[in-house]
């Protein structure tokens, strides 16, 4: 389904209960060490963290692709932050399966504007030809920009949308050039006891192949121990010229800290 993990319901969940207890009066952006049943976490908060995820992915030839991804976002300047994604990979081909470290993508995203249930951001980003071997690759050096918005019409429920481009604009002839296209569209559901469930549409238009598809996906997640969560996500292809039977995901994800207030400017 892409590289792209969306980076504005990222900030948009934070893992947020829907308490609709109010942000702290003095919107300084207090650190809560702990959360705390009934505190309420801001929607519009960038939230350091660092995630490991495992996911499993069947392609429609049959063949197994594995991705243990290592994820880091650092926050900057209260409405940036930076994200890096380090894959390790190991993908069945007729001749046997390989193994190595994928392409290394580097995500910055900042925030334009946000109010207490509504954000837009704009996203930038690159994906490195760091695969240790051809098949692990996604194709040759890209960029990636793109802007996404998020609303929270009620306390417990929040939809937002991202329209990203990704096109190669260098590297190795032998890897294939990327010129695509991808939205995502999305809805969270709170729960009470810091838990959500994530539904998500994701349409993508290859330019290079002239072809486009829609994936679908739904992921469930809790906040389970302090500032530690646990989410599993599955998915399929709805459309398009068939390439992924299924994919399952299972992380971890570990957050620096909770905030009650808005990022200042």
């Amino acid at each position: 389904m892409g590289p792209c993990w969306c980076l504005v319901s990222a900030v948009l969940l934070a893992l947020e209960p829907p308490s609709g207890a109010p942000s702290s009066p003095d919107n300084t952006g207090d650190v809560a060490e702990e959360p705390v049943g009934g505190a309420g976490v801001s929607p519009i908060e960038i939230i350091p963290k660092i995630e490991v995820r495992e996911s499993y992915v069947r392609l429609d030839s049959g063949a197994p692709v594995h991705d243990t991804v290592a994820e880091i976002d650092i926050q900057f300047l209260r409405r940036l932050l930076l994200r890096y994604e380090v894959p390790y990979q190991i993908v069945g081909t007729p001749s046997g399966q390989v193994s190595g470290i994928g392409d290394i993508q580097l995500t910055a995203l900042g925030i334009l504007m946000s109010t207490s249930d509504r954000v837009v951001a704009v996203i930038l980003g690159v994906v490195l030809d760091t695969a240790t071997q051809p098949p692990l690759g996604s194709g040759k050096q890209q960029i990636v920009f793109g802007a996404g918005g998020g609303i929270k019409p009620r306390p417990f429920w929040i939809a937002y949308g991202v329209l990203q481009e990704q096109i190669s604009v260098a590297g190795s002839s032998a890897r294939p050039d990327v010129n695509q296209l991808q939205a995502q569209l999305g809805s969270i559901l709170f729960g009470k006891q810091y838990n959500w469930i994530r539904l998500e549409l994701d349409p993508l238009v290859d330019f290079s192949k002239a072809e486009g598809q829609l994936f679908g996906t739904l992921e469930v997640g809790s906040l389970l121990i302090g500032r530690v969560g646990l989410f599993v996500r599955a998915g399929t292809q709805l459309l398009g010229q068939r390439q992924i039977d299924y994919s399952l995901i299972g992380g971890i994800r570990y957050l620096f800290r909770l905030e009650k207030g808005r990022p200042q400017p």
